[in-house]
C-alpha cells in the first residue's frame, strides 16, 4: 500500500518527534489552497491570512485528536469551513450592532481547491482553550518575543477566547488597532515558522 506523506508527518508531530519541521512541512503544504479558499469566499487577501493563520493554530492545537486513519484533508476542510462561517456570524453581529468594520474588495483567485464540506453542527470557538502541547511550542516562543501590547492581544484572543470587540474594551484601544496587531502577529509566527523549516531542511 502506497504511505501518505501527509499522514506521516502527523505521525512525527503526535509521536513527538520532528514536531517542529513536520508543522512547518504541513503549513507549507496546505496554506495556499486553504488561503484561496477564504479568498474566493470575497474576503481580502489580508483577512484571508488572517483566517489561514486561525485554521492551522487550531489545526496544531488539536492535532493530537486527529485519528490517522481519516482523510487529514476533509478534517483540515471542516475547520476551515467552521472559521469561515464564525467569521461570517462575527462580522454580521458588529454589523447588527452598528460597528465600523472596514472591508477591503475581494479579490479573486483561481489557485487552490474549494471545498464543500458538510457541517452538521456549531462548533466552539477554536481560540477557547490555552494553546498548548508540544506541537505549538514555537508558537509560544515567538509570541514572548512579540511587543507587550501586541502580545496582550493574541492571549486575549488566543488563550482567553475574546472577540475583536472584547479585547478593544479590555485594552482601551480600537477594534482595528486589535486587528492591526493580531495581523502583525500572525505574520511574526508564519516568518518563524518558515524559518525554523529552512533551518530544519
Amino acid at each position: 500500500m502506497e504511505r501518505d506523506p501527509t499522514l506521516e508527518l502527523i505521525a512525527q508531530i503526535q509521536a513527538g518527534n520532528r514536531v517542529d519541521e513536520s508543522s512547518a512541512e504541513l503549513f507549507r503544504k496546505f496554506r495556499p489552497g486553504v488561503q484561496s479558499f477564504f479568498v474566493r469566499k470575497g474576503f481580502s487577501t489580508e483577512d484571508s491570512r488572517d483566517l489561514t493563520q486561525d485554521v492551522f493554530l487550531r489545526v496544531f492545537k488539536g492535532i493530537d485528536t486527529f485519528r490517522r486513519e481519516s482523510r487529514f484533508e476533509r478534517w483540515l476542510w471542516e475547520i476551515a469551513a467552521h472559521i469561515y462561517f464564525n467569521e461570517v456570524r462575527r462580522r454580521r453581529t458588529e454589523k447588527r450592532d452598528g460597528l465600523e468594520q472596514s472591508l477591503d474588495a475581494p479579490v479573486e483567485s483561481d489557485d487552490g481547491i474549494s471545498p464543500a464540506p458538510a457541517i452538521s453542527s456549531s462548533d466552539p470557538s477554536p481560540e477557547e482553550q490555552v494553546i498548548k502541547g508540544q506541537q505549538l511550542a514555537f508558537f509560544r516562543a515567538a509570541l514572548q518575543e512579540l511587543p507587550d501590547q501586541m502580545r496582550r492581544c493574541c492571549l486575549l484572543r488566543y488563550e482567553k477566547g475574546l472577540k475583536y470587540q472584547e479585547i478593544a474594551i479590555v485594552m482601551k484601544i480600537s477594534i482595528e488597532t486589535v486587528k492591526a496587531h493580531l495581523h502583525q502577529a500572525r505574520k511574526r509566527l508564519a516568518a518563524r515558522l518558515e524559518t525554523r523549516r529552512e533551518n530544519d531542511s
